[in-house]
């Protein structure tokens, strides 16, 4: 930020990072926003490199840190069809319409370094103290130029403990099957951060409430439909997941999270199947039911079989298990701190064996030094080859 106020540019520490600094949170991340152009940026800083087309960005790369820099830019001119939808983002403008073409007026503060003062452009201070998500401007025309935003409204409000204003809540009940529209790439993005900072509960709470999360998991908002809705079972099990992650941030992978989703609907229509008298193949279940989700969230392939192995493998944890396998093997396998992760939010949900969580507890610590070595073949003797013989003539 100096060298490019030195250079002879504004430069503000800008967004989540002054958000939270304000808050006494530890950000994630720093996000600086200047008036110079991508490629001013790119002659001044050698360790920079430019990255996107809808968003052209500065990243600036000190060690193993990136700091992402902006530019100033304006909301662009809608379309001759009237189509809000932005597809292109790379009008560059004031800091006062960078600061109106943000979301939500909580993540428009600007930090400035030359006075050491707060800029706000639209209230944020105000609602920040209030504890209030309020979208900048229409929220309605907010929300159909970039239905992510509903989901993004729903994460700050779940992960700061803030409530949402009433005009912006009321627009998303109105848009909320906009959110269809969004690229699958961001919305599974956008879903998996729902999870981090111990948070997961409040968020899909909010989703259902919303509509959201019929929109974006039918399967599951059907479940939870017919199993209490806001008493249901699967929000004892994200409250302990919220727990483990609080506690163990590296734990909440993203296979981890979604298989938490997923477990209870999955056991509720097991339990469904057996109640009826009918034979249920666990392993054939498991695949039923997530294939749709995560082929509709987008899902890449690693994901979903890793999310597959994760809900199969919850059967090895059951003490009447049929099905004989290596215990060693199996805490060799690279997928079991996740598969053990949930079969720990399950027990403790009281849905598996104490008693067993802490045998596997037990056998995981003292396998820790080589549970992730490699089982020892036994030694074949190489194969005898006979030599050629060579006739002379």
């Amino acid at each position: 930020m100096y060298r490019l106020v030195h250079n002879g540019y504004l430069a503000y520490l800008v967004g989540g990072s002054v958000r939270d600094l304000i808050l006494g949170r530890k950000p994630k991340d720093f996000d600086v926003g200047t008036n110079a152009t991508p490629n001013q940026v790119k002659r001044i800083f050698k360790n920079c490199f430019l990255v996107g087309r809808r968003f052209r960005l500065a990243h600036i790369r000190f060690g193993d840190h990136i700091i992402e820099t902006a530019t100033f830019r304006r909301t662009p001119d809608m379309d001759d069809d009237g189509d809000v939808c932005l597809v292109e983002d790379n009008c560059f403008g004031t800091p006062e319409e960078d600061a109106l073409r943000r979301d939500f007026t909580i993540n428009a503060l600007f930090y400035n370094i030359e006075d050491f003062s707060i800029i706000d452009h639209v209230g944020g201070l105000d609602d920040l103290h209030a504890g209030v998500v309020r979208a900048i401007g229409d929220p309605n025309l907010r929300f159909q130029e970039d239905p992510v935003r509903m989901l993004r409204a729903v994460r700050f409000a779940s992960r700061l403990g803030f409530r949402i204003d009433p005009p912006t809540y009321h627009a998303i009940l109105a848009h909320h099957r906009q959110i269809l529209r969004a690229p699958l790439p961001r919305l599974l993005d956008e879903l998996l951060r729902l999870f981090a900072y111990g948070s997961a509960e409040a968020a899909f709470r909010l989703l259902y409430k919303v509509g959201l999360f019929h929109d974006l998991l039918p399967e599951i908002a059907d479940f939870l439909d017919h199993d209490h809705g806001q008493d249901s079972l699967l929000w004892p099990w994200l409250r302990e997941l919220d727990r483990i992650v609080a506690l163990e941030p590296a734990r909440g992978t993203p296979a981890v999270c979604l298989a938490v989703l997923l477990a209870p609907a999955l056991a509720w229509v097991e339990a469904r199947y057996r109640g009826r008298g009918q034979t249920v193949q666990h392993a054939l279940l498991v695949r039923d039911l997530v294939a749709p989700v995560l082929l509709r969230l987008g899902a890449p392939r690693w994901l979903h079989e890793r999310v597959v192995m994760v809900l199969q493998f919850q059967k090895r944890f059951d003490p009447l298990a049929r099905k004989r396998f290596s215990r060693r093997g199996f805490l060799a396998q690279a997928v079991f701190p996740e598969t053990f992760t949930v079969f720990e939010v399950a027990t403790r949900c009281g849905q598996g064996d104490l008693e067993s969580l802490r045998s596997w507890q037990e056998m995981a610590a003292n396998g820790a030094g080589t549970a992730a070595e490699p089982l020892a073949l036994p030694k074949r003797r190489p194969p005898r080859h006979r030599q050629r013989q060579v006739v002379r003539r």
